[in-house]
């Protein structure tokens, strides 16, 4: 079948021609993904191997702090007090306070503060969890 110059290649080729660039595109791109998880440094970040080993303390854990929360946990909790200080009907604040009270593991103090922002506003979901768990939490 002859083809006119003008036109290009003749239908058939372009199939061929479009799985052999597909599959060396991604041969190439599986060489360097399996290069980029094996080599410190790289595009992928650090690999497991070059990472330096855990600390034996548990993270998180204020055991592991000495003098009790980092200082940006203490800031944001006296910006959360001063806030409900300022505006006692802010259920969002009372929630957010309660939901460190309840990462702390302080289910005591957690409660009342679910308690009043359920007050204010009764359909605050977040509140309704934090107060079920705290709950939870206390019964065992």
């Amino acid at each position: 079948m002859p083809t006119d110059p003008a036109r290009g290649l003749p239908p058939r080729i372009y199939v061929p021609i479009f799985a052999l660039i597909a599959g060396v595109f991604l041969c190439v791109m599986a060489y360097l993904v399996t290069l980029g998880f094996g080599v410190t440094g790289s595009v992928f970040g650090a690999s497991a191997a070059s990472r330096p080993p855990a600390a034996a303390q548990p993270q998180g854990s204020q055991n592991a702090v000495e003098g009790g929360p980092p200082a940006p946990v203490m800031a944001q909790l006296e910006t959360l007090r001063r806030r409900i200080a300022q505006h006692p009907d802010d259920d969002v604040a009372l929630t957010q306070l309660g939901d460190m009270y309840l990462a702390a593991n302080k289910f005591q103090e957690a409660a009342p503060l679910y308690r009043r922002a359920l007050r204010v506003n009764p359909h605050n979901v977040a509140a309704q969890t934090g107060l079920a768990q705290a709950r939870d939490a206390l019964r065992q």
